[in-house]
């Protein structure tokens, strides 16, 4: 039974982890019941060892038989002293190639406590649920309610499921390094087949936990979902179990097989909040998701306008003291940071662009930040990137071969690129701060600096650095510092740059204002 719910902990992880799919939540098929084999139940429950209350693992007060059904309840586990179960159920109990199997199997009613232990623990689990698993899923299931050792926890690829639930979980929790509360409504994964998952999905999660010092946090999440999940990297970490570098290095390079694919076709998040000690986070929604063509591949990637707030109480602990402080050397007592995404990949032509109209940060009542480009080449740029990289050594923390990094420059272009900077009074509270720190006139150094941007050109030239470069963007930034509007830095050159030329260039007054088709303005 213990290997039974270390086996749950592997399937949640499958829930947490995501890489990929086309499924979406419309998919999402209806389920239907095998409905299992009469004649053959009494096989299946001897595979589990349940003919007799205590054959194996589990012991129980009562049993009923329906058919292809079976139902024991108020159990107990032998090794587990404190877990108890309402109930637990299969239906459509049949023999798939000599191996016990299942169409459905529900827990509930489940509870885990220890009040012996230094750190005691009490959790109940309203139910855990698994619908039409894979035969070898439902074969590993059968042998850990034995009492030996269970078969091995199948492939990644073997494993497949209409849905996989956890519901009504609470708990608590008192020991050496703190005490708390926590609770989840639910978490689902569904139609789980051919190393995807069309949808996990998790709900209702708060919490409230004492820490070191009696500090205080809680919060909680509404809801988490992401739809189109390719699983397979999972096959990575179970073939190099017990090797972190093997299986860090392993991950990577599944990951980056094919740079363009995000991981996800839609993550959704409601309601995240964080909070104590002073301080309190927000995040109230989050609405990222990728369109494709008919094959499937990536053609745009959309990040909806969010939103997130970091506030801060001097007076409600040690955090939010610390934060209030640096807030308020800006002149603020809490920060809004806003933002929005949108890029278009043509696979095709292997082409990234983006307007700097879809695509920015923005402090409020500080800056926007927004940017935009044309990236040529960009997947062949990662893909020859990672193929000549050592992962393991990556992974172990070594640093890339400056030459592996040259020669995949060679795939990268940059058809134009734009880079706007709106003030909303960033400017003015940064001069502030710093001429305070030291003792000047604010008024007085946003001059002083003004000034040494206009002599830009003469550094530059100094340094072989085209002074048209220099001039223009010296003139444009002397003119944001002294009346900061909106700050434009633009690449839009005749011909695509290749990076792989920029690098490899020795004198820099080769790059010039021409090459680039700079341009930059205060306007």
């Amino acid at each position: 039974m213990k290997y039974l719910l270390c086996g749950v902990a592997a399937i949640s992880i499958l829930t947490a982890c995501d890489q990929t799919g086309v499924d979406t939540p419309e998919d999402i098929s209806e389920i239907t019941l095998r409905e299992g084999d009469a004649a053959e139940a009494p096989d299946v429950i001897s595979a589990m060892m349940l003919t007799n209350s205590g054959d194996g693992m589990i012991t129980y007060a009562s049993k009923e038989v329906d058919g292809a059904s079976a139902t024991f309840s108020n159990l107990t586990v032998e090794g587990m002293d404190g877990f108890t179960a309402d109930s637990l159920v299969f239906e459509g109990l049949d023999m798939v190639d000599g191996q016990a199997s299942f169409s459905r199997m529900s827990f509930s009613g489940l509870s885990f406590s220890d009040p012996e232990a230094a750190d005691t623990t009490n959790m109940g689990v309203g139910e855990i649920e698994l619908i039409n698993p894979s035969p070898a899923l439902s074969a590993w299931v059968a042998s850990a309610l034995g009492t030996g050792e269970p078969a091995d926890f199948p492939a990644v690829q073997d494993i497949s499921f209409d849905a996989w639930s956890v519901s009504d979980v609470s708990g608590e929790y008192s020991g050496s390094d703190g005490e708390g509360t926590y609770a989840i409504s639910s978490l689902q994964l569904r139609d789980v087949e051919n190393q995807r998952a069309a949808l996990a999905e998790l709900t209702g999660v708060t919490f409230d936990i004492i820490g070191e010092g009696d500090m205080n946090f809680k919060g909680g999440l509404d809801s988490m979902s992401i739809a189109g999940s390719d699983l397979s990297f999972l096959t990575a970490i179970q073939e190099n179990a017990g090797d972190e570098d093997a299986m860090s290095a392993a991950i990577m390079s599944v990951m980056m097989q094919n740079p363009m694919e995000p991981g996800y076709d839609r993550i959704a998040l409601d309601n995240l909040t964080f909070e104590g000690e002073g301080m309190s986070f927000a995040v109230p929604s989050l609405d990222a998701y990728i369109e494709r063509n008919d094959d499937g591949q990536p053609v745009s990637y959309v990040t909806e306008p969010f939103s997130m707030t970091l506030n801060a109480d001097a007076d409600g602990g040690e955090v939010g003291a610390g934060l209030a402080q640096g807030f308020s050397m800006l002149g603020y007592d809490g920060i809004e940071i806003r933002g929005a995404g949108k890029s278009d990949y043509d696979p095709e032509a292997d082409v990234l662009t983006s307007e700097a109209a879809d695509n920015y940060f923005e402090l409020v009542d500080g800056a926007r930040f927004s940017y935009g480009g044309e990236f040529i080449g960009y997947s062949a740029f990662n893909e020859q990137l990672v193929a000549s990289m050592d992962m393991e050594n990556l992974a172990e923390g070594g640093e890339p071969d400056p030459m592996v990094m040259q020669q995949a420059l060679g795939a990268l272009q940059v058809g134009n690129f734009e880079l706007r900077i709106t003030d909303d009074g960033l400017v003015d509270r940064v001069f502030n701060v710093v001429a305070t720190q030291q003792g000047q006139d604010p008024a007085q150094m946003r001059a002083q600096v003004a000034q040494m941007m206009g002599m830009a050109p003469l550094m530059a030239q100094q340094a072989g650095v085209d002074p048209a470069i220099a001039t223009e963007l010296g003139t444009a930034l002397s003119s944001f510092i002294q009346e900061p509007k909106t700050l434009t830095i633009m690449l839009d050159p005749e011909e695509p740059i290749s990076m792989e030329s920029v690098a490899a260039m020795e004198d820099p007054s080769m790059l010039t204002k021409s090459y680039l088709g700079l341009s930059a303005s205060n306007k």
